[in-house]
């Protein structure tokens, strides 16, 4: 079956529907009994007598090879009776090959008759017709050779950084079609499989099909089926079902978050998404503190079940780290507020500068509610406790991308950035657009390869180097890359004013010890003073603040993280359940999303169905539950 090149002999009887789906390649089976035209499947195939000389030598030298390499007795047998053994051989003849080889013989025809005509100095042939399917029609079979993937490109880094919005010109959906083509339609699509692929399980070559068949609302139910928010992932997540894409084993990737962004931004415009308020409420009452993007998704299907959820945030506005935490230019905030402003249309409540368990009591709230999901985030961010840290100047980096309520400005600055990562890149673009003198990142770690290492295999999420769009913008503004690394910082210098005016460095190495752990070498020599009056901490985040675990006394794990059992949402408190970055510890927006819906799906089970089941879905899919 599936047989698409070469030859091959067979010496015996043959199962059913033999040669299914065969496109290529010649078959000589040896049909004793006369029974295996009714085992073949003749509407792939023609079964021929073998009757060419040549191909009955070939066929002969072939067994012969067999017998001498493997002492088979039926193949011994066959070549001590072979003028009666090679009648009884059936060469099975694909549709599929004596159509190329007719379409190419009738081309060696043609070239034939063009080069007679040549030399009889006939009048030159015409151009080549090109057929219109060719122009008009788009090739999904053969996409993935033919088209190259173009992701939604940027605007110039020199007119972007005059302006903190978007970046990102989205393709035209004829452009998207094309980008839809690429897709396989994998067997095993790796891209909608975790660990490696989508958290979610967006069923991705389904609706890559529906976009390049121009089924766009088709296209959305089956996005939504799975994400809640895929105005937020089309936009931020880096994209892992990209990293596990198959075509990216020997080519570039399927743009799936271009097309992911695109279904979601043309329901929008096509007034498709409208308030789907429940039929019925069930009476429950569940609070969730935190409104980013788990406790958004908590919210959402929480309300989906017919809950009465209420949504605790301790900033002005909702949206966590999409409000506060992600740039603009990344991500617009009047797309947080139109997903914020549809969810309290299908009756979810928004509370505003309530920060749980300090001027808001949590007990109280525990008390009144039927359940309770922590969604606070990883908050707490990893320091740098070293001489001089208590400089004017240096701060956190969300303190800088966050609410600035002491008006941190890069502009003038010399700019440090102490870390890599989605934020670093975040507080480099910042500290462009707001006009900073210089900008320098530094990142303890190996520059990482241009292409995957050994250790790194595909569907691995590719650990490579990339210029992402701060980068590209401090380049383009001051001729040379932000990035230095392996370096580590060993001291901040200060002014007479106790104001940060530089930082003295070390050069590191890393080195693989006996156990093949690596271990960081400082490299002698390499000491150095750098300028800087402004730092920015971007150095990762060490789990959730500690002020809602030590109210309610909650257990938390060795990395500070609410501690649940595995694959489990419930923390040590009844009634309390916890989901996101605050369970899992510092992650992408597109696991906060699946955390966020996961966990509804346990506060539903256990509110209403004895913790059994539940019809909230699942990661993608959906589970079906008899009432």
């Amino acid at each position: 079956e599936y047989m698409t090149g070469g030859r091959t002999v067979v010496l015996g009887p043959t199962g059913r529907n033999f040669a299914a789906g065969m496109s290529g390649g010649l078959a000589f089976v040896y049909d004793e009994a006369g029974t295996f035209a009714s085992n073949c499947n003749t509407e792939m195939c023609v079964l021929e007598k073998l009757t060419d000389p040549k191909e009955q030598e070939w066929l002969k030298e072939t067994i012969a090879k067999h017998v001498k390499w493997t002492k088979s007795a039926v193949g011994q047998k066959l070549l001590d009776n072979w003028a009666a053994a090679v009648a009884k051989f059936a060469v099975v003849f694909p549709n599929d090959l004596r159509r190329v080889l007719s379409e190419e013989a009738a081309e060696a025809a043609r070239r034939d008759a063009r080069a007679k005509a040549r030399l009889m100095k006939k009048p030159a042939e015409p151009p080549k017709v090109v057929d219109i399917e060719d122009i008009t029609k788009l090739d999904k079979m053969r996409g993935f050779m033919k088209y190259q993937r173009k992701p939604d490109p940027y605007s110039k880094p020199l007119d972007r950084i005059k302006h903190f919005q978007e970046i990102t010109a989205r393709h035209k959906p004829d452009e998207l079609k094309i980008q839809a083509a690429r897709c396989m339609d994998c067997g095993v699509p790796f891209c909608q499989t975790t660990p490696n692929g989508c958290p979610l399980g967006n069923i991705i070559p389904a609706w890559n099909e529906l976009v390049f068949q121009g089924k766009y609302r088709e296209a959305l139910h089956t996005l939504l089926s799975t994400n809640s928010f895929p105005e937020f992932t089309g936009r931020v997540c880096p994209a892992p079902c990209e990293g596990a894409c198959c075509l990216g084993i020997n080519a570039q990737a399927v743009s799936i978050k271009s097309i992911e962004c695109f279904i979601i931004d043309n329901a929008f415009e096509q007034g498709w998404m409208t308030p789907q308020i429940p039929p019925q409420r069930t009476g429950k009452k569940v609070a969730v503190i935190g409104s980013g993007p788990a406790g958004m998704a908590a919210a959402h299907q929480l309300n989906n079940a017919g809950h009465s959820v209420t949504v605790y945030e301790r900033a002005d506005r909702p949206g966590g780290l999409l409000t506060y935490g992600i740039p603009n230019m990344k991500l617009d905030k009047k797309v947080v507020q139109r997903r914020v402003d549809l969810m309290a249309k299908e009756g979810v409540m928004w509370v505003m500068n309530a920060n749980v368990g300090v001027d808001v009591n949590a007990q109280e709230l525990l008390d009144s509610n039927d359940a309770v999901c922590l969604c606070n985030g990883a908050t707490w961010p990893r320091n740098l406790p070293i001489k001089g840290r208590e400089l004017e100047g240096i701060h956190f980096a969300m303190e800088f991308l966050g609410p600035n309520p002491t008006k941190i400005n890069a502009s003038g600055r010399d700019v440090l950035v102490i870390g890599g990562g989605d934020t670093g890149n975040d507080c480099i673009g910042t500290s462009v657009r707001q006009g900073a003198r210089s900008v320098t990142s530094f990142e303890i770690m190996d520059r990482p390869p241009d292409g995957r290492a050994v250790d790194n295999p595909w569907p691995q999420w590719p650990r490579i180097f990339r210029v992402d769009y701060g980068h590209a913008e401090v380049q383009a503004v001051f001729g040379e890359e932000p990035r230095k690394y392996n370096i580590v910082t060993k001291e901040f210098v200060g002014d007479e004013e106790g104001r940060v005016c530089g930082c003295r460095t070390v050069n590191v190495q890393w080195i693989k010890d006996a156990s093949g752990r690596m271990q960081m070498k400082e490299v002698p020599g390499t000491e150095k003073t750098w300028v800087c009056d402004l730092v920015l901490l971007a150095m990762g985040f060490l789990g959730p603040e500690s002020t809602f675990a030590e109210v309610l006394k909650i257990q938390t794990d060795a990395r500070s993280n609410y501690k649940t059992q595995p694959n489990q949402y419930r923390t040590s408190i009844p009634k309390v359940y916890a989901a996101g970055d605050c369970r899992r510890g510092q992650s992408l927006v597109v696991w906060a999303i699946n955390e966020g819906r996961q966990a509804a799906r346990q506060i539903d089970a256990d509110l209403m169905h004895g913790g059994a089941s539940t019809p909230l879905p699942v990661s993608g899919g959906v589970v079906k539950v008899s009432f």
